[in-house]
Order: structure tokens, then C-alpha cells, then sequence
């Protein structure tokens, strides 16, 4: 027992290394050009490195930075993201819907005393 006791003290797991997981591929800012691209467009996917390229981006390119929600999803490209995103979607269609047939301004238009005589 004690040698099996010294083995298990002797035992010292070595450290690991800590991986770092990147969202976006290895790839230059589209913009500069000049620094590691952080960030994504979410309309037309151009890499950028930060504010400053963004908002350059944006004027150059004319881009709203705004994704398009109604955008075709080949079958072979839908994954759960995209599910979520249409899910929302519709979420929001409906409650807009529901908040229209609510309002009492949109079901009675407004009537003015002129228009009562």
C-alpha cells in the first residue's frame, strides 16, 4: 500500500494549455486590411477589425449593417440558428399583429364633431 500510496503523491497532472476558440476565421480586416478581423457584418459579411473600420465600412459600401430577415435559407444551409432566427421572426410578426388588433385607434378611426352633425 505504500507504494501504490507514493505513486498516487508522485502524480501531478501537467497543465493544460488553454485553447482559446475563435468565432470568426483567421482573416484580415476587410476595411484596413492591416489587423486580425474581429467582428462580422451581419448584412453583407465583410471582416472588420473594429469601430473605426465599421463605421468606414459602412460609409464606403453604403451598408445598413442590418441583416436581412426574410433572406432564402437553401435546405443544405439550415441549420438551428436559422431556425431560431425565423422562429423570432414569426414571434414578432404575430405580436405586432396582436398589438394592431388591440389598439382601439386602428379599429375606431377618429370622428371630429363636424363629422357627427
Amino acid at each position: 500500500m505504500s507504494t501504490m500510496e507514493g505513486q498516487i503523491d508522485d502524480y501531478c497532472p501537467k497543465e493544460e494549455q488553454k485553447v482559446t476558440k475563435r468565432k470568426i476565421s483567421l482573416s484580415s480586416c476587410g476595411v484596413c486590411g492591416s489587423e486580425e478581423a474581429k467582428y462580422r457584418c451581419p448584412a453583407c459579411f465583410t471582416h472588420t477589425c473594429g469601430l473605426l473600420c465599421v463605421k468606414k465600412h459602412k460609409d464606403d459600401s453604403g451598408c445598413s449593417g442590418v441583416r436581412n430577415k426574410t433572406a432564402f435559407v437553401t435546405l443544405s444551409h439550415f441549420d438551428q440558428m436559422a431556425l431560431l432566427s425565423d422562429y423570432r421572426f414569426l414571434e414578432d410578426t404575430g405580436r405586432f399583429a396582436d398589438g394592431a388588433t388591440r389598439d382601439d385607434l386602428i379599429q375606431a378611426p377618429r370622428t371630429t364633431m363636424k363629422v357627427r352633425l
